[in-house]
């Protein structure tokens, strides 16, 4: 059994390998992205008119990675846990650094009617009821690294239940996160 430490690692890099390889190529259909580049097999900028990732240099991550960032450090200070609350602010803070450094890689939809949703009051099990696209499975790979076994689902509806408190939203969470953890 390898060290869990370099497993870890390992996770973490080759999430974002992948996510900065696949950067230039975000919201782009498959047969634009075959007309555009052919086969993405090497890291690519961001096209002038790319409509999330305009000009960014090759290697770039994007908020898949970032997130995922985000979630880990929560599960650190927070002793394997994501408090709902606590994420939310986390992920409300990225944004606005986000915007700072003047990207348009924001909050998804699900995230970001979620997030109004809590601010307008809701309770965080009710605020991500309709959170049905990718958020939560892009960033869970740190709960994956740090639950294994039975308590693993349990975590991963802790880190979906604000914004992807939805049947596809956790299990496409649970999928990435089992993969992860195995």
């Amino acid at each position: 059994m390898s060290d869990p430490h370099d497993r870890a690692l390992g996770a973490l890099l080759g999430l974002a390998v992948g996510d900065a390889l696949g950067m230039p190529t975000q919201s782009l259909s498959r047969s634009a992205i075959a007309e555009r580049y052919g086969v993405v097999d090497r890291l690519l900028d961001g096209a002038d008119d790319q409509p999330i990732a305009p000009k960014l240099p090759a290697g770039t991550v994007t908020d898949d990675t970032e997130q995922a960032l985000l979630l880990a450090r929560i599960l650190l200070d927070h002793d394997g846990h994501v408090p709902a609350r606590v994420f939310a602010g986390a992920l409300e803070t990225w944004e606005q650094d986000m915007i700072r450094r003047g990207s348009l890689d924001l909050l998804g939809p699900s995230t970001r009617r979620a997030l109004t949703r809590l601010a307008d009051g809701e309770p965080p099990e009710l605020a991500g009821r309709d959170g049905v696209t990718n958020g939560a499975a892009m960033r869970v790979a740190p709960v994956g690294i740090a639950h294994t076994g039975p308590r693993l689902l349990d975590a991963v509806v802790e880190s979906a239940v604000v914004t992807h408190h939805t049947a596809p939203g956790i299990a496409a969470a649970a999928a990435v996160a089992t993969a992860v953890s195995a």
